[in-house]
């Protein structure tokens, strides 16, 4: 209880100083168990469980495992592994910093997943190895900011561990901005494929919420108004390249057909497609006599 509750605490404490802690907090808490329901602790009180073979691994940024021994607690959680195995997303997983795992999915859009193993027992018994806090600071400094890191560990009265004892291996994780901008290429990608919010946050393993609140702090907008912009982007570079009619430009893009792409281009530019066309020609032909002249 208390390992799992010091976890807990320091994921709480970043949700309260990170912004929008009511509606978009960074991080929401489960606690699993191999079966589900009810667990007691060592201090004989009860605690309901989820089951952990009813969810997936893409569903979590990082899991914290309470262990009797973590040293040897891969060769005995046969378990654990078999669920790790049958996860469709994985690619592999690879033992590193002793005891902890990183597993890395297939599809580079979704964030590896570090697996942390600890002792569930008092410091005072492991005095040379990572404590729970230890973990949780430094994954939540990998995903936030060093001050924020500090400011949990000075309110927790513990001291602060700098995050490369614990860093998992650099080429194994995916930090918050890079899924933020690996998101974002993928949106410029498939921007002419039908794209919602909720599937551009699943492909960076995130909450909707979360996702659309670190993408506007990446990019200064929302992650529809990046495709929106993306899209108008190829939209005028057809229309002053290109002959083809405006409904087929529309349907090239993403933008339904020629009259959903013609209001949403009037309500941006001001004027129509074809006048936007008519336009640039007309810079062009102005262009090419002053040259002449």
């Amino acid at each position: 209880m208390a390992t799992a509750g010091a976890i807990g605490d320091a994921f709480r404490l970043a949700n309260e100083l990170s912004e929008g802690a009511t509606d978009d907090s960074p991080y929401r808490l489960s606690v699993l168990s191999e079966s589900g329901g009810l667990v007691t602790s060592s201090s004989g009180i009860s605690i309901w469980t989820q089951s952990i073979e009813r969810n997936r691994l893409g569903d979590f940024h990082a899991l914290f495992v309470a262990c009797r021994d973590a040293a040897r607690a891969l060769e005995s959680n046969d378990r654990l592994l078999s669920w790790i195995a049958r996860q469709g997303s994985i690619a592999s997983f690879d033992i590193q910093q002793g005891a902890n795992l990183v597993v890395i999915c297939k599809d580079p859009l979704h964030s590896t997943v570090p697996i942390f193993l600890f002792d569930d027992a008092p410091t005072t018994t492991r005095p040379n190895s990572a404590t729970p806090t230890d973990l949780a600071l430094a994954q939540i400094e990998r995903d936030l900011s060093t001050e924020v890191a500090r400011k949990i560990a000075d309110t927790l009265q513990t001291t602060y561990v700098e995050s490369d004892k614990f860093e998992l291996d650099d080429a194994s994780i995916t930090t918050t901005t890079e899924k933020i901008r690996e998101s974002a290429r993928w949106i410029k990608e498939n921007y002419s494929n039908p794209i919602s919010v909720a599937k551009a946050a699943e492909c960076a393993a995130m909450s909707k919420r979360n996702y659309q609140r670190r993408f506007k702090f990446e990019f200064g907008m929302t992650p529809l108004e990046y495709l929106l912009r993306t899209r108008f982007e190829v939209v005028r570079a057809m229309l002053r390249n290109t002959d083809l009619p405006v409904d087929k430009i529309a349907r090239r893009c993403g933008m339904g057909d020629g009259n959903r792409l013609g209001r949403l281009f009037k309500e941006r530019y001001g004027m129509s497609p074809t006048q936007f066309r008519a336009q640039q020609r007309l810079e062009v032909a102005e262009r090419c006599v002053a040259i002449d002249d």
